[in-house]
């Protein structure tokens, strides 16, 4: 099973906006032959050099293919935040974590300059590890297997990708990523940061424009009523021909469902060894909904909070 939910962007419209946009940028950049300008200097924070736009723009766009492919596999990779959060809390997040980032790597530079450090990598370093903190703090893993002695989960792709990243520049890649889980663990800890979220006027303006255009959402509007053809025949002459009409039948004469199949224990035991935190009448309630599909009721886990209770009521049955 895969803990990340349905592929796609299905429910991860911010995801769905940075990946292309980390991507297009990279590829202009690199294109353009932009490396020896796209590292974040010291010579660059000064007003009087013109180029203090570089501490914003830096955050958007890698130096080589190699790390541009790794990071929007890994922006892809943990949509699954996202989904947990809500898309409103996601944003605020990569938001908070652009602004303090940008802050911290600042004051890095301006202090590891007195030890030879002189330049911090291009691309959002610490926007991806500010979210790398998040997922390896809330989502579980789907399977464990032990190799040689350590135990090893699915989570072990994303953290190997993460590491590559950390590596990729030296110190010049280590510290951005670095700041960016500082500033995801400090996010994590303070509540009332983790409350801020756009103004409505914004939320409004992102649902209206821009949420159609990324189209993340595709879930039918299911109908009460459904349509059958009914042929009245027109006049009697020799071009007549018959026409349908289309007649509502309510659902109320519609046979009832088919009951919803068992449970089976070892299907609860399966999902419970994954979600800990949840109770086993929330495992229940998931399976009952996704009609004994263990990926289907992972999902539906993942996209919802535990009951209130629920770190007791396991405590007690264990």
């Amino acid at each position: 099973m895969d803990a990340d939910g349905p592929s796609g962007f299905r429910n991860a419209p911010v995801t769905k906006f940075l990946v292309p946009v980390v991507s297009s940028c990279s590829a202009l950049a690199i294109t353009c032959n932009l490396k020896p300008h796209m590292a974040l200097q010291l010579s660059h924070l000064g007003i009087e050099n013109g180029q203090v736009w570089r501490l914003f723009t830096s955050h958007w766009a890698f130096s080589s293919i190699g790390t541009t492919v790794v990071g929007a596999w890994l922006i892809y990779k943990m949509k699954v935040v996202e989904r947990r959060y809500g898309s409103a809390r996601y944003a605020a997040l990569v938001f908070i974590s652009f602004v303090a980032s940008t802050l911290l790597q600042t004051g890095v530079l301006v202090v590891g300059s007195r030890y030879g450090f002189k330049s911090i990598a291009s691309g959002p370093y610490a926007i991806l590890f500010s979210i790398l903190y998040q997922y390896q703090k809330m989502i579980p893993a789907s399977y464990q297997v032990n190799l040689l002695g350590a135990t090893l989960s699915d989570k072990i792709y994303v953290y190997a990708a993460a590491t590559h990243l950390l590596l990729s520049n030296s110190s010049s890649s280590v510290i951005p990523s670095m700041c960016g889980l500082a500033v995801g663990a400090l996010y994590d800890m303070t509540a009332s940061v983790k409350q801020w979220r756009f103004p409505k006027w914004t939320r409004s303006f992102t649902t209206k424009y821009i949420l159609p255009v990324l189209a993340t959402n595709n879930k039918k509007k299911a109908s009460t009523m459904i349509r059958t053809p009914d042929i009245a025949r027109s006049s009697t002459t020799a071009s007549s021909s018959t026409t349908m009409r289309q007649r509502y039948v309510p659902t109320s004469h519609l046979p009832p469902p088919p009951p919803p199949p068992p449970i089976k224990e070892e299907d609860i035991e399966t999902m419970f060894a994954m979600f800990p935190n949840y109770s086993r009448q929330d495992i229940k309630n998931a399976l009952v909904s996704s009609k004994s599909d263990l990926n289907r009721a992972a999902e539906i886990l993942l996209t919802t909070q535990p009951s209130a209770g629920s770190s007791g009521s396991n405590n007690s049955s264990q």
